[in-house]
């Protein structure tokens, strides 16, 4: 009896210190978001579902920070929300830094380059030499820091509805707000026009809803297709923040011209369609880029790189609204939104 007394309490001993090692194995990895942006956006709000969906059954714990600078683009803004990040950071100590849009990599991840933390980027515009991620190559980064870079499918749309719409001489009109992000994604635009002899005949930057609303006005007679790229953080009456969902909802009443967006959200909301780089699909190829890290990859050894499709989507209504027939094998390959019957 006493053998098997002493056999089973050396059992329950053996196992207890399993869980122990174990629990202690599976201790959470902490992974700190920092946000360029605000609370709610809706390509943060889907970025954050894909890195976390890649992460599943991994055990992690997050903090989130947002930086808010679409809503508050001024200099002293951006060098004090800058400081608290940085401070959070420290105080939070990180396994893994995220950061999301090119605020959060310009003024928060340059500060801890070259440092023992471990960095994971997303959706950024600009190239990543700029910021100093790239001691090496963008195969092989070499430093502290990868991940995924924001490059949308402007050519590819473009070409598009070009085939749609049937013009010879299609003239084409960005408009967007002007956060930093817009400027540089309109640059890089604008570049690539210039290089595959694209006619863009008409630009422009609002800096608040009255001016968008003057701008798309403007645009009637000027352009045969409009290339919407960010529509945030503009201000209305009383200096008040209005959503996207207010202007697109505003733009889908007063405009008579074909809209592209690269945003599925926009699409959804009543533009007329174009080849999206979901926030979800970046989130997701940048998360599996965090797996590999806390498996034990050093980032500098994780590639630099893109997503490799986007996705066909168009709103079906507005297609119904602005005359335009869309050859029934590119609607059966696109994602297709408003009422379908």
């Amino acid at each position: 009896m006493k053998k098997k007394i002493v056999s089973s309490c050396s059992c329950l001993i053996f196992l207890i210190s399993i869980f122990f090692a174990s629990s202690s194995f599976a201790s959470p990895h902490r992974i700190f978001f920092l946000f360029s942006y605000h609370q709610g956006l809706f390509w943060h709000k889907n970025a954050e579902r894909g890195v976390k969906k890649a992460l599943r059954g991994i055990p992690c714990v997050f903090r989130s920070y947002y930086m808010d600078t679409k809503r508050h683009p001024g200099a002293s803004w951006l060098l004090s929300v800058s400081k608290n990040a940085i401070r959070q950071i420290y105080d939070f100590h990180p396994d893994i830094l995220v950061g999301f849009d090119d605020n959060a990599c310009h003024y928060v991840l340059t500060h801890f380059l070259g440092t023992k933390l471990s960095m994971v980027f997303l959706g950024m515009n600009r190239e990543p030499e700029e910021y100093g991620f790239v001691k090496n190559n963008r195969k092989r980064p070499g430093g502290n820091v990868t991940g995924v870079l924001e490059r949308h499918y402007f050519v590819q749309s473009v070409q598009l509805f070009s085939g749609i719409l049937k013009k010879p001489s299609l003239r084409i009109g960005i408009v967007s707000d002007s956060s930093e992000t817009s400027h540089t994604m309109v640059t890089s635009f604008m570049k690539i026009a210039k290089k595959k002899r694209i006619p863009i005949t008409f630009f422009k930057f609002a800096y608040s809803f009255p001016e968008w609303q003057e701008i798309i006005r403007d645009a009637q007679n000027k352009v045969d297709l409009l290339i919407i790229c960010n529509a945030e953080g503009l201000k209305g009456k009383g200096n008040i923040n209005l959503s996207s969902d207010e202007i697109i909802s505003w733009m889908v009443v007063h405009n008579n011209i074909p809209e592209v967006s690269f945003f599925n959200r926009y699409i959804k909301m009543g533009l007329a369609g174009g080849i999206v780089l979901t926030g979800y699909y970046q989130g997701l190829y940048a998360g599996k880029k965090v797996a590999k890290i806390l498996r034990g990859r050093p980032p500098g050894q994780i590639p630099i790189d893109t997503p490799p499709e986007g996705t066909l989507a168009f709103n079906v209504n507005r297609l119904r609204e602005l005359g335009l027939k869309i050859p029934l094998g590119v609607l059966q390959s696109a994602v297709l939104y408003g009422k379908q019957d």
